[in-house]
């Protein structure tokens, strides 16, 4: 049924975009996706990824300050996921996923110059993890990058968990908060205006599964857009943090992955400033550490 809802929803906005010649000059632009998300992150323990479908929308709005870029932009997304249930606690709950962002921007209204934006990220979960659990889990995230001549932007991107959410499985205690990472990146902007990124970096700081140390030993991603008409395009992203050295069994449980791809249908933008700069929180930029997970 979900697959059916998501070719249909495709559809539609096809339809739409092919009626589409020219992008408003109105100073307010975004994006509108639907897609397929499959995920997993160290409070899956030894469970299983969870697989979903996803729907988001991104605005940015330029700020009037002649022509410099800047903007501001804001937007959300909600998964479903676990169609059949889950497993781990025997429920036939569906698993609900929601991210929100909101941030600051300034992206270069030439064909070179510095990039950058910061935003603030909020996770909420309802039957999460292997026990079924509903934190609500933030961290503020920010990108720094040059763009050069030819359409290639390299720069440092990374985030910081603001705080933990405590919450009880029977009489354990069980704790969720984003880990912290840095990645540098490379973007590359073609002709079409379609994009590829990829990054590479390390979570850092005291994470809550080890005693002492980070939470993961490494961390690479990638994303790409592919226009097929003027304001459709395909797009994808995916990452993974490889898990600290110690024994198959707990290897196998404390590792990150997500792989998610789909359509999306940008609107406005023709102004500087309003497009976002900054993707949505998702689960490839929020990964999220816990303090047990059997």
């Amino acid at each position: 049924m979900y697959i059916r809802l998501f070719c249909l929803s495709a559809l539609s906005i096809f339809t739409l975009s092919a009626t589409e010649k020219e992008p408003s000059a109105f100073p307010l632009g975004g994006d509108v996706s639907l897609g397929l998300d499959s995920f997993r992150s160290l409070p899956e323990g030894s469970w299983g990824g969870n697989m979903g479908a996803v729907g988001s929308l991104n605005l940015a709005y330029a700020i009037p300050k002649q022509n410099q870029g800047f903007g501001i932009q804001g937007g959300g997304s909600f998964g479903v996921y676990a169609w059949n249930g889950r497993g781990s606690t025997d429920t036939k709950a569906l698993q609900l996923q929601g991210f929100a962002t909101v941030g600051l921007f300034r992206m270069t209204p030439h064909d070179s110059g510095f990039n950058a934006g910061a935003c603030y990220d909020w996770d909420l979960e309802d039957n999460y993890g292997v026990f079924n659990l509903s934190p609500t889990i933030a961290q503020v995230r920010g990108q720094f990058g040059y763009l050069v001549k030819g359409g290639n932007e390299f720069g440092l991107q990374g985030s910081y968990g603001t705080d933990k959410a405590h919450k009880h499985y029977s009489a354990l205690p069980v704790t969720f908060k984003a880990i912290n990472q840095v990645n540098a990146f490379w973007t590359h902007i073609f002709k079409n205006h379609g994009e590829t990124m990829i990054w590479a970096g390390t979570p850092y700081g005291p994470g809550l599964m080890y005693t002492s140390g980070r939470a993961g030993t490494y961390i690479v991603g990638a994303s790409f857009k592919a226009p097929l008409t003027h304001s459709l395009s395909m797009f994808g992203h995916g990452v993974y943090m490889g898990a600290r050295s110690g024994s198959g069994d707990v290897e196998s449980k404390n590792y990150a992955a997500n792989v998610s791809f789909g359509l999306t249908y940008a609107f406005g933008g023709k102004k500087t400033g309003s497009r976002p700069y900054l993707a949505l929180a998702n689960n490839s930029n929020f990964l999220v550490d816990t303090n047990t997970n059997y």
